[in-house]
């Protein structure tokens, strides 16, 4: 809020957004003096409020980094700050792959001997309408028009389709943003300009179970939110993938070990929250009962009732 004056009276004008011109909403006036007064006074403790804030957060990346947490490369997080601004991150997408280790180090307080390296690209979900959307669980419908490529094109005019991966985003430096689909969610928003393949069953077993939402620092101390797929459904999918003949040959020993290492954490230290229980066990569908029968074999487990 602001005074202009015009033709010797002074108008209280309100601006939005920088690229607003500003609109005026009266003449001075006890009652625009009273607004005036109000958005000052707001202003000036929501700016103490914000340095406060800052302090707090300065502090804590400090301990953060001395503990030697897990954190994420600070592209990938300006990415996720934005996706949570705009209410698409646990609404709309999750984030899978390598990167979700990350959050179930911190989700499960553990270090894993296994899973959390840094990657040269960035995979996501769409979960929308599926029952770990945080949107669904709220009973919303998605209000928000912003899109996954849009986001990215706000971060960096330069991301483009590849036309020959119509999945993928890539960037002028060759970063590349994926975006994988289970056949249920297909078709996406027209307004979408990925295009996922709409044949990855193995997608739809990430949708299922309670996802985990955490909050990350990144490696220069700011912070990022993670959501991301039920640990022990993202465990077995690991497992899956990694005898799935179509799958690279360098990848299915990564898969095999992030899966077994995230079944045996949820066994030690989730059971409260993510129990492999009978329950858990009947939902699976053949083609993941298998792996989780054999690494019982393994490990020794019997599942809870």
């Amino acid at each position: 809020m602001y005074w202009v004056a015009k033709e010797g009276t002074d108008y209280l004008h309100v601006k939005v957004q920088s690229s607003d011109n500003g609109t005026s909403i009266g003449a001075r006036s006890q009652q625009t003096e009273a607004q005036f007064a109000e958005f000052t006074q707001s202003k000036a403790e929501l700016k103490a409020r914000i340095e406060s804030l800052d302090a707090v957060i300065l502090e804590r990346a400090g301990l953060y980094r001395r503990l030697r947490l897990p954190s994420l490369p600070d592209r990938q997080a300006e990415i996720l700050r934005k996706l949570d601004i705009e209410e698409l991150l646990g609404n709309d997408l999750l984030v899978v792959g390598t990167n979700a280790f990350v959050a179930y180090e911190l989700f499960i307080g553990a270090k894993l001997p296994t899973g959390n390296e840094e990657t040269e690209d960035f995979d996501l979900a769409w979960c929308r309408g599926s029952k770990v959307s945080l949107a669904s669980l709220l009973g919303r419908k998605p209000t928000k028009t912003k899109t996954l490529f849009s986001v990215l094109k706000s971060i960096d005019s330069s991301y483009r389709i590849s036309p020959r991966k119509p999945y993928q985003a890539v960037s002028s430096d060759g970063y590349e943003v994926e975006l994988l689909a289970a056949p249920s969610t297909h078709p996406l928003p027209k307004n979408e300009a990925f295009d996922p393949m709409a044949s990855l069953i193995e997608q739809e077993w990430l949708l299922m179970g309670s996802a985990v939402s955490v909050v990350v620092a990144t490696v220069r101390g700011r912070a990022a939110p993670l959501v991301v797929p039920d640990p022990r459904w993202m465990a077995l999918h690991k497992l899956w993938l990694a005898n799935k003949p179509e799958r690279r040959a360098d990848k299915k020993d990564k898969d095999r070990r992030q899966g077994t290492v995230l079944l045996d954490a949820a066994r030690y230290f989730l059971q409260a929250s993510h129990p492999l229980n009978i329950d858990f066990v009947l939902e699976l569908p053949d083609e993941l009962r298998q792996h989780f029968d054999q690494w019982c074999a393994d490990a020794g487990f019997v599942p809870l009732q």
